[in-house]
């Protein structure tokens, strides 16, 4: 039970009561320093406001004859100078409206700048009646420079007059703001200690309240700090304390219990979340989260029911406190209806108030007052409905505990959804391993099924070839040759077959002999030679000198002739196949270009997967299995060595392998007589 406060005592007053007198208070300074401000600087602004506005009219009013006296003389002199009628247009104008603005000037005027007004406009009327002839003599004659000279004397009188008139006001609108600053001055010092005063008496009243407030309100917010702190136990006791800070004191101490649980049962949810997310079976996961959440949230009765997938349907999950007394089969075999669910929050259903219905019957049967029930899934369908079911007087679902079923539900279906992933990518993993050791046991049993008839049919053909069975017409030996080379390019197909049949299923066997890479180079070059004539491609070759590697003959050389084969295959008639090797440091380094139809930049990554055949080659009908760049990567990794392709589209291809030498240790006439048998997996 969390402890309570003790009750509050007799005549103690609430934190209302203080807080009303102490604004009363308040309320009343405020409206008195109001009034001593009116007081204190309504009466010195009515006294220079009128004058002020008076002086500042005239001045507004002085501005707009200035400005069109300025505009006329500008264009006098611009129509003067240009004759353009756009200047005469400007004076008109300013000629037109001065007479206005003069008139409102001499209405707006004080006492004090009346004569200078007068003389302005008297200067002014001088100067117009100038400008008038000098514009009206254009543009039949020009002006002397006598009467522009006594045009622009009289202008410069009139500026005189206007600077004299301007100055007057000015001086006299920084008279009046010097007194109005006195003024101001005088009301703020009276506004100072007004406030002042005010300030003082509202300290009183604050230190009043603040004795009889802050105190036990201090201890209040001194065990919430500790609270926040994590110091769980501490709780809050005051005694005559006003009334509202009591009701905050027990509403602290409530919060602290109801924390504490919460806290206590989300770190065990996080436990127990993390030991349900080991489970990979479906089955098992939802075992789990049955019992768990049924542990943590105190429940009667946990059901868990999944929806029906491909997989098949499983079986509700029923978990049931040791003392519960309901029944809750009959709710794990209500039926859903999954196509009109989705995925939401958790919500509190009460049973006493559930319409009649299987699922209401359903809870009756497991003695259910309230139960938390949420559908969960993800992507917006549903895939289970969980119901956490409480037996009268076990008191309210809390709101955390609703959440928490909730996070629960959401987080048992991404658990869910990763087990069912497991188990397919499992399965699948499985039916993989068992396709693929099917197809290559196909591969090695074909091979070796099409070998030996082919080693018939290539004996007889020998026979025929050499005219042991009787003589041959030029017909007869041109289809005997067309057989002679398809069974050539049959043996070579079932030996590709067969070896990487080998590579799969571990049984490639590599014999480690000193070699000159470069003799087994020019041996290749040498037999690709006639293939290439009969492409009518030119095949150079350069290899520098001997260049000794250990590895195995039979292999090096079958990976020889397919990067060969395979640069005389897709270079077209007229076109280059290059051959180097040399030695880089220590390794050998063959480089096979050749100047045919390339490698498209997407098919790059995928060379040396087997059966895989560039889209170009597929589109030009060009033969192939796709296993020879296969065997080749094999043949080079297996002796320790890289092979990387460079290549572009319509320009050529470029194979660089790269072999590591044999060091000092090797000695030739020990290894000369020894073979070492190994055997490499694909991996």
């Amino acid at each position: 039970m969390n402890p309570r406060p003790p009750p509050p005592e007799a005549g103690s007053t609430s934190i209302g009561q203080l807080l009303r007198r102490a604004f009363g208070w308040v309320v009343a300074l405020v409206f008195l320093m109001g009034v001593a401000g009116l007081v204190a600087t309504v009466p010195p602004f009515l006294a220079i406001s009128t004058p002020l506005n008076d002086l500042l009219r005239t001045r507004s009013t002085s501005g707009v004859v200035r400005t069109l006296l300025f505009d006329g003389q500008q264009g006098l002199d611009g129509y003067l100078l240009t004759g353009q009628e756009t200047d005469r247009a400007s004076y008109l104008t300013a000629r037109q409206d001065y007479p206005a603005a003069e008139a409102a000037l001499r209405a707006v005027t004080i006492d004090s700048t009346r004569t200078l007004v007068e003389t302005l406009a008297t200067e002014a009327a001088r100067w117009w009646a100038l400008a008038d002839q000098q514009i009206d003599s254009m543009p039949r004659a020009q002006p002397s420079s006598a009467e522009i000279a006594r045009e622009r004397e009289q202008f410069a009188r009139v500026e005189s007059a206007y600077r004299a008139l301007d100055l007057r006001l000015v001086q006299q609108i920084s008279e009046i703001n010097r007194i109005n600053n006195v003024l101001n001055a005088v009301a703020l010092a009276m506004l100072a200690v007004t406030t002042a005063l005010a300030g003082g008496f509202a300290l009183r009243i604050g230190n009043a309240a603040t004795r009889r407030i802050t105190s036990p309100l201090a201890q209040v917010l001194e065990a919430v700090a500790r609270l926040g702190r994590g110091e769980r136990e501490v709780r809050v006791t005051l005694a005559g304390a006003p009334t509202e800070i009591e009701a905050v004191a027990a509403a602290v101490n409530t919060a602290a219990g109801e924390g504490d649980r919460e806290r206590r049962t989300f770190d065990a949810f996080q436990e127990h979340s993390a030991a349900v997310r080991h489970h990979l079976s479906r089955g098992e996961a939802v075992a789990a989260a049955a019992q768990v959440l049924g542990d943590l949230l105190g429940a009667d009765h946990v059901v868990i029911r999944l929806a029906p997938d491909p997989d098949g349907e499983f079986e509700p999950e029923i978990w049931s406190a040791a003392e519960a007394t309901g029944d809750p089969t009959p709710l794990a075999g209500t039926p859903v209806d999954w196509d009109a669910s989705q995925p939401g929050k958790a919500v509190v259903r009460d049973v006493q108030q559930a319409p009649p219905g299987p699922m209401t019957a359903a809870l009756h049967a497991a003695a259910a007052r309230r139960v938390i029930e949420v559908t969960f899934g993800e992507g917006g369908t549903a895939t289970g409905q969980l119901t956490v079911v409480r037996e009268p007087g076990r008191g309210t679902w809390r709101p955390y505990e609703v959440h928490l079923a909730g996070v629960f539900a959401a987080d048992l279906a991404r658990i869910l959804t990763h087990a069912k992933l497991f188990e397919q990518a499992h399965e699948l993993v499985a039916r993989t391993r068992e396709v693929d050791a099917t197809k290559t046991e196909l591969l090695w049993t074909v091979s070796h099924e099409l070998r030996t008839p082919l080693t018939s049919v290539a004996g007889y053909l020998e026979v025929l070839i050499d005219r042991e069975a009787g003589p041959l017409n030029a017909a007869q030996e041109r289809m005997l040759g067309v057989i002679d080379q398809n069974v050539v390019r049959l043996r070579r197909l079932i030996e590709d077959l067969l070896m990487v049949s080998r590579i799969e299923a571990g049984r490639l066997s590599l014999s480690h002999h000193l070699l000159d890479l470069g003799a087994l180079v020019r041996t290749a070059c040498t037999e690709i030679k006639p293939a290439a004539h009969k492409a009518e491609l030119t095949v150079t070759c350069d290899v520098d000198g001997s260049m000794t590697i250990r590895g195995d003959r039979e292999h090096l050389d079958r990976m020889l002739l397919q990067l060969l084969a395979n640069a005389v295959k897709f270079t077209r008639p007229g076109g280059t196949v290059t051959v180097a090797a040399r030695i880089s440091g220590p390794n050998a380094v063959l480089v096979v270009r050749d100047t045919g139809i390339g490698i498209p930049a997407p098919d790059m990554p995928h060379l040396f997967t087997r059966f895989f055949r560039a889209t170009n080659a597929i589109r030009q009908a060009i033969p192939g299995t796709g296993l020879g760049l296969t065997i080749v990567s094999t043949v080079v990794e297996q002796h320790g060595g890289t092979v990387t392709i460079d290549s572009e589209e319509g320009a050529g291809t470029t194979a660089t392998i790269v072999l590591p030498i044999a060091g000092p240790a090797d000695d030739d006439a020990t290894s000369a007589h020894r073979t070492d048998m190994h055997e490499y997996s694909s991996a």
